[in-house]
């Protein structure tokens, strides 16, 4: 019985520390959109990195054109981090092949700059308690910048969902 207890314990253990943050250093090789970069760590690995708590106006694919923004929105990050040493703090959650994380240049979260200068959206239903992303996302609106500036800007969670298949129930 103890064995048992002891062996569950450890397995907890070992799922916490699976999804714990985790701190990198690495160099931003790309921007592919306003919300995801790829990264080489200094052991050479490449990362997509998804940034944590934000979501930008989407790029055109093969699925949709592109939305308001989206260019806007790439171009920031991209002067932001592109070709620059970053930390990185790693949540440990993915999305499409993507390891979520909140990018930081000089101690400077990527995510809240881009939704200050309103160029993305807090992302409540990944970040619902980040109280700063709230602020930065409501001192944008009042102020009209960027995406905010038009008169009833789309999320592109709704964009997205224009595009996909309705599931039959």
């Amino acid at each position: 019985m103890i064995w048992r207890a002891g062996v569950a314990l450890c397995a907890l253990l070992w799922l916490s520390l699976a999804h714990s943050e985790e701190w990198i250093t690495a160099r931003v090789v790309a921007v592919t959109d306003g919300d995801t970069a790829v990264v080489e760590t200094r052991q050479k690995k490449i990362i997509r990195v998804r940034f944590y708590g934000v979501d930008a106006p989407e790029t055109a694919n093969r699925k949709w054109p592109a939305q308001p923004y989206s260019e806007a929105a790439k171009r920031y990050m991209g002067e932001q981090i592109n070709a620059r040493t970053v930390r990185i703090r790693l949540t440990g959650a993915r999305t499409y092949g993507r390891e979520v994380g909140e990018i930081f240049i000089q101690n400077r979260s990527t995510s809240r700059a881009l939704v200050q200068v309103g160029l993305g959206w807090w992302n409540r239903k990944y970040a619902p308690h980040d109280d700063e992303l709230a602020r930065l996302q409501k001192a944008a609106q009042v102020a009209h910048r960027g995406l905010w500036a038009d008169a009833d800007p789309v999320p592109p969670w709704r964009y997205r969902a224009r595009y996909r298949p309705h599931k039959a129930h």
